[in-house]
């Protein structure tokens, strides 16, 4: 069994929590799945797991956060993060995902992604 870690454990001051909370806002809104429900400690409906999937995906993307940094921001393993970032990888192969997560991560940049 996992031990988990409480979602949002990383200080909202910090950079990683920040940034996390971004994604996780953009990706509830865009999905139309509450914020509590992406970070819920239970797995939710394939429309909350794979929401969830996204926004930590973005998290590795957009920001380049580590998958301890990942995992505690949404409760979870740092298993969970990796698996999670490779089922999305894999589903960019779609179409209509791949053009949804180029545009969450234009999104998350304007709204305050990293600066080049």
């Amino acid at each position: 069994m996992c031990k988990r870690v409480p979602a949002g454990a990383l200080p909202e001051w910090s950079e990683a929590g920040q940034q996390a909370l971004l994604v996780q806002i953009a990706v509830s809104r865009a999905m139309g799945i509450g914020l509590l429900a992406l970070v819920a400690p239970d797995r939710g409906g394939p429309r909350e797991a794979f929401a969830r999937q996204m926004a930590m995906y973005l998290c590795r993307l957009v920001y380049a956060m580590s998958l301890k940094d990942i995992a505690v921001s949404f409760g979870r393993d740092r298993s969970t993060a990796v698996h999670a970032i490779q089922r999305v990888e894999d589903a960019r192969d779609h179409p209509d995902v791949d053009r949804r997560l180029a545009w969450l991560e234009t999104v998350i940049v304007r709204m305050g992604g990293p600066h080049d």
